[in-house]
């Protein structure tokens, strides 16, 4: 079973959407994966929706700020930290920048977004009232976290040196990067010009979400106005493919065959 109750230093805690339409997405995502929603109200008088599946919180969603309009919709993922002020001075002294520095998320913790070499964004999360996610790995919750960068051996050389994740290499090309913490995989990463992929798409933290079919999965992304932006592609830990939501925000689909609990 994928239940969590607390997150070791350096694994990904948690994920949230940032949407141009809340009570849409909250939608899509309710058909998608049969998440309940709950809204709940923050400092600025907007509200934060966390996303269940039973009595186990696995995501949320929040309408984008309107000071940041600018910005597509897109999902966030974060990683746990037991400090979150000594975390990010480990991350500047590394080479990395800081987005939006630590402050308090109310009583839920602390956060800060900052940006590693390579030009990706990420979260940093110090735990207090709320530790992450209490699910994953299974269906209907994220299973798995993803750089897509230009310049991946920066990068694993990067997070090694903040976090200490362990890295493993695979020889044939594009050479994807797996991590992992006390011997649990906690995430990949992969360079995109090896992968020969399109020069415009921006380094970034792809979230993978683990779906019972995927095929049945991409048939009610269609129906609810998403899109597949590519064929599904079969690997050896399941099969997947990655779509667009109605708003505009991309995931990965995948049908594990074995998660890692």
């Amino acid at each position: 079973m994928g239940i969590r109750n607390s997150y070791e230093n350096g694994v990904f805690s948690w994920v949230d959407l940032m949407t141009s339409d809340q009570e849409a997405a909250k939608q899509f995502y309710t058909e998608l994966f049969s998440w309940k929603f709950q809204d709940m109200p923050v400092d600025n008088g907007s509200t934060y929706s966390m996303a269940f599946k039973g009595d186990r919180s696995v995501a949320a969603l929040f309408a984008t700020p309107d000071n940041m309009q600018q910005v597509p919709p897109h999902w966030n993922s974060y990683i746990n930290v037991p400090d979150l002020d000594a975390a990010v001075q480990r991350w500047q002294e590394q080479g990395g920048t800081v987005e939006m520095p630590p402050c308090d998320i109310m009583d839920s913790g602390r956060m800060a977004m900052v940006i590693d070499p390579t030009g990706a964004f990420v979260g940093l999360w110090q735990a207090k009232e709320f530790f992450g996610a209490g699910l994953v790995n299974e269906v209907d919750t994220f299973c798995w976290t993803e750089l897509q960068t230009r310049g991946a051996d920066k990068a694993a050389d990067f997070y090694r040196a903040v976090f200490g994740w362990d890295l493993e290499v695979d020889e044939k090309p594009p050479n994807y990067i797996s991590t992992k913490v006390k011997g649990h995989y906690n995430c990949g990463m992969f360079d995109m010009d090896k992968a020969d992929l399109p020069a415009e798409i921006p380094s970034n933290w792809a979230v993978y979400f683990n779906v019972a079919d995927l095929d049945e999965s991409l048939a009610i992304v269609n129906r609810l106005g998403g899109k597949a932006l590519m064929d599904p592609i079969d690997i050896e830990p399941g099969r997947f493919t990655t779509i667009m939501d109605p708003q505009g925000a991309t995931i990965a689909l995948m049908q594990v065959n074995e998660p890692d609990d």
